[in-house]
């Protein structure tokens, strides 16, 4: 990392420990090297570990929400060896030399940290070494574009300002590890954290400072480790109904529009049947926008809300001067605001300046979250604040949301990680534009990003920044149905996320990566499967991430991994099973089917004491409401399955006291006797055999074979299921258990049947790799015969290939795979093969130049375009003139294999087409290489520079697609 080079100044260790003093509120630690340190015992498991200045707070954090009886139960002793802290189950041994600080937890019989070397302060660098165990793994730090495992890896601590793959917003000094810890660094300074020292051995924690103000955070799970950060930062905002539905963040202060072409992408059908595109050139005959539409009412804010609620889009929040660079008059504002408000829809606005008493919503930057925050809360209970550009300190105030590039694949994978990432360094309430802020031509890409983020904690669009709009229904009418459908969908699951926005204040995620819910599988941990992700924890949703297709236009769908062998998967629209711990490949989904799969024994909350069920084993729930609490438990053994829903706990009035309760249980086939007890007394229970004459019923049950989850889908699939529809009448939810006991009930025993080994399937002879199409993500194994067969991969049972070759992707780099090969015939299967395998060859990015240098007078932010970071981007400022040079310079004479240019993908700007590449060995004279040209299109552009020794490479360019240059990245790789 380049600010790095910056660190290198005059540094210490602390020295060997000299003396320690106890307060009434710290303990006062001396080492020889002159340094000073306290230690605080903040309350159970939050210790405070300071050297320097103690009286700084700059991550303004809650320290004086804490007891001080914590650190009068705590004592202390002394050894030859050690000076030693007990506090509860937790002893801190800080060594006397050495000077390294060990944190044992007896509940455990374990360390949970370690130091392997003390502490080192420089002016304007501080460090700590942790040891790092083998099977340890790191979480947190923001958001790092397109990761959220860091184990083995350099993390910047710093704001780039991009969210795309490899760059970092909301950056946090927060992380936390598998072994049962999290440390918050108090500090505003960049910083990086390096997990793969001493060859993984170490991790190596730095900041710009000379001071460290550490809290130790000690948990036996992610959960209680982010509720004890939560302590400190404060918990994430409870979150109003509103931003439940979807949102819209558009400028309509200074957008124009032109009258356009209805052949032109960008041009959008209005409602007096014209066609307009946005104004990018401020021409004389723009049309202006506006909140009221006092003049041309169809380019106005209120007219974005009519649209979604005409269209049946449930819009819930709207910001109507998003990016706006003009101020709106109060009056105007006001006007809107009631407007919105009389519509259902809370307005909110992107000044704090603007904010009034009918204000609900505020779009603004970090600095002022806590501000709009007080600001709102004077009028309204539980506003909504949002940031696009959050730290610890605006995290308790302010929800993230950003846009990135968007209207590409790429950006889809990218996301999924990033917010994953986010919402493990305690920042659960996020969300990405749906299609991103530019872009946005690929309707496919479109109504893809749409489907999963229905899924995410915050769903809305971002309009007006790019050529084209960003809206649900912006593309041809089949895409706005299923855009539609999801919204509905959203809505549907309503109180399933509310619940989860809830048990998020405990430390709990709404959005979770696989090992939340399965920490018993290894491979979760890692990014292997970062492009799905659990919604609480009876949901995952499995993104399609790329554009495959069959012959009839399914999406094919690879690498899909189901959790857990004992667990089995329902497809959500079809009913489908599946059984658990395997990989699932040539998946066909249709375009309006995303993969969303409910996990056996799931109990779903749909409202107003709407259950489904999904019955597997032992399972329960806790539903939760505004009011109270009421758990639910499903038990199904031995074909007898027995419901329970008891009494309801929590503070109802005597009108909310009186419920109905109705119950959708999924089922195999028709069932034997249904017995239904209130309070544990049978009564009479009726079965009806038509949904009309169940409907007029006030209680009794229905068997029906034509059942869909998602009614709104109903449309697009004739897939349906068998259910058994209960409805009890109303009764009192508070002193009333009921119980349901069906007989001769089966759900999914076929789905996970165990395969028979037959000895008359010979196993698989001689699969071996294919050496020549392995890479650095790939591996592609084959065998003699095409047929179907399982493999599996370091432990991992990949199913669904019918072939003579498969290829492995989204591999890590220089890993080995070992693996083995079983035929399949129905539910019979062959002994397994001998291992086999090998390793992916490194990453080309680690052969790539480091610290290039470009030089143009063409302007604009030139390192960007050599950073490495795939996300940043640069764009001249200037148009290109006769012979326009970029030059690139190496910090040394570098043998070299080739040049990649990587052209910007979200629109056609500054794409380079003709031009000549001239090489220099000493950085000062150059000779001609090679002409090219280009193809106008977002590939890879490659040079070949194989024998090529320079110092300095020089690109003339003759020709761009508009006269501007730009770049996602110039790379240059070595010689290997």
């Amino acid at each position: 990392m380049v600010f790095m080079s910056e660190l290198i100044k005059a540094k210490h260790q602390l020295g060997a420990l000299s003396g320690v003093q106890k307060t009434d509120t710290y303990y006062e630690i001396h080492y020889t090297s002159g340094d000073i340190a306290r230690l605080t015992i903040l309350a159970d498991g939050i210790f405070r570990f300071q050297v320097g200045n103690f009286e700084q707070n700059p991550l303004e954090l809650n320290l004086d929400l804490f007891a001080s009886n914590y650190m009068a139960k705590s004592s202390a002793k002394a050894t030859s060896e050690a000076f030693i802290v007990q506090s509860g189950p937790y002893r801190l041994v800080f060594g006397q030399k050495p000077a390294l600080l060990t944190i044992f937890d007896e509940t455990v019989h374990r360390a949970r940290l370690s130091e392997v070397s003390p502490i080192e302060l420089g002016e304007n660098r501080a460090s700590q070494f942790l040891k790092q165990n083998a099977n340890e793994f790191y979480y947190g730090t923001g958001l790092q574009g397109g990761r959220y495992s860091h184990k083995g890896r350099q993390v910047l601590i710093k704001d780039l300002g991009v969210s795309g793959e490899g760059g970092t917003i909301n950056p946090l000094p927060f992380f936390w590890s598998n072994a049962g810890f999290g440390i918050l660094r108090n500090t505003l300074a960049d910083g990086l954290y390096n997990f793969n020292a001493e060859n993984g051995k170490a991790s190596i924690l730095t900041h710009q400072e000379n001071t460290i103000d550490n809290f130790y955070i000690i948990g036996n799970s992610p959960q209680a480790i982010l509720e004890r950060y939560y302590a400190l930062v404060g918990k994430p905002q409870i979150l109003p109904d509103f931003a439940l539905n979807m949102g819209y963040l558009g400028n309509f202060i200074d957008q124009k529009w032109l009258s356009a072409d209805k052949s032109k992408r960008d041009a959008l059908r209005f409602e007096n049947g014209s066609y307009y595109q946005k104004d990018l050139t401020n021409s004389d005959l723009a049309v202006s926008a506006s909140l009221n539409g006092e003049d041309n009412i169809e380019f106005s804010a209120r007219a974005m809300i009519d649209r979604y609620q005409r269209l049946n889009f449930p819009l819930g929040w709207i910001i109507p001067d998003f990016g706006a660079k003009t101020s709106v008059s109060a009056e105007s504002l006001n006007n809107f605001t009631s407007y919105a408000n009389d519509h259902g829809v809370a307005s909110g606005v992107s000044q704090v300046q603007n904010i009034t008493e009918d204000t609900k919503v505020a779009f603004i930057n970090k600095d002022q979250a806590k501000k709009s925050f007080d600001a709102l809360k004077e009028h309204v209970a539980c506003p909504l604040v949002l940031t696009n550009d959050g730290d610890a300190r605006s995290s308790r105030y302010a929800g993230l949301i950003y846009g990135e590039t968007g209207g590409e694949w790429d950006s889809i994978k990218v996301q999924i990680a990033s917010l994953l990432g986010i919402s493990l360094s305690g920042q659960p309430i996020v969300g990405a534009a749906c299609d991103g802020l530019y872009g946005g031509a690929n309707a496919q890409v479109n109504v893809r990003d749409y489907q999963w983020k229905a899924f995410t904690p915050l769903f809305f669009s971002m309009d007006g920044q790019g050529n084209l709009p960003k809206l649900p229904f912006f593309f041809n009418n089949k895409i706005t149905r299923i855009n539609r459908a999801y919204a509905a969908l959203r809505q549907q699951l309503s109180t399933y996320l509310k619940a989860l926005f809830k048990e998020a204040r405990d430390g709990d995620l709404i959005m979770r990566p696989l090992f939340m819910e399965f920490p018993h599988e290894k491979v979760n941990y890692r990014d292997d499967f970062a492009h799905e992700f659990m919604l609480g924890k009876d949901l995952l949703i499995a993104p399609i991430t790329d554009g495959r297709e069959d012959e009839n236009g399914y999406s094919i769908k690879d690498r899909l991994y189901l959790p857990d062998h004992r667990c089995m998967w329902i497809d959500l629209f079809t009913g489908e099973k599946y059984a658990g711990g395997r990989v699932y490949n040539n998946l066909k989904y249709p375009i309006w089917h995303l993969p969303v799969f409910v996990k056996a024994g799931a109990i779903l909350d749909f409202g107003k004491r709407h259950f489904s069920i999904y019955p597997y084993a032992n399972s329960s729930t806790l539903a939760l409401s505004d009011l109270g609490q009421t758990k639910l438990e499903s038990n199904l053994s031995d074909g007898v399955l027995t419901v329970t829903v008891n009494p309801s706990e929590g503070n109802y009035q005597e009108n909310d006291k009186q419920q109905t309760t109705s119950l959708d249980i999924l089922t195999d086939r028709y069932p034997g006797k249904v017995v239904l007890k209130i309070n544990d007394e049978p009564i009479r229970f009726n079965e009806y055999g038509s949904n009309e004459t169940f409907q007029a019923a006030k209680e009794g049950y229905y068997f029906s074979s034509n059942y869909i989850a998602t009614k709104d889908f109903s449309g697009f699939t004739d897939k349906r299921q068998n259910v058994l529809h209960v409805k009890l009448s109303a009764r009192d939810i508070t002193d009333t258990k009921i119980e349901l006991i069906i007989d001769n009930f089966s759900y999914g025993g076929l789905a996970m049947a165990h395969a028979i080994t037959d000895s008359a399937l010979r196993p698989p002879r001689q699969p071996m790799i294919d050496s020549k199409k392995t890479s650095a993500h790939s591996i592609t194994a084959v065998w003699p015969n095409k047929a179907q067969v399982q493999i599996e991969v370091n432990g991992i049972v990949f199913d669904g290939i019918y072939s003579k070759s498969f290829t492995f992707n989204s591999l890590v780099p220089n890993t080995l795979y070992k693996m083995r090969l079983r035929y399949i015939s129905g539910n019979k299967v062959s002994e397994w093969s001998d291992y086999f395998g090998t390793k992916t060859k490194p990453s080309q990015f680690t052969y790539a130049v480091k610290n290039i240098k470009l030089e143009t007078m063409l302007g604009g932010q030139t390192e960007n375009a050599t950073d490495l970071i795939p996300a940043s981007e640069w764009i001249s400022d200037k148009e290109i003139e006769n012979n326009s040079e970029l030059n690139f310079i190496f910090p040394e004479k570098e043998a070299l294999s080739r040049m990649v240019y990587v052209p910007r993908s979200a629109d056609q700007v500054g794409r380079i087409l003709n031009g000549k590449v001239l090489i220099s060995e000493n950085g000062t004279d150059f000779t001609d290489y090679q002409d090219f040209t280009w193809h106008n299109d977002p590939k890879n552009k490659v040079i070949g520079l194989r024998d090529v020794q320079a110092k300095a490479i020089k690109l003339i360019i003759n020709e761009t697609s508009d006269n501007l240059v730009s770049a996602k990245q110039f790379y240059f790789f070595k010689a290997k």
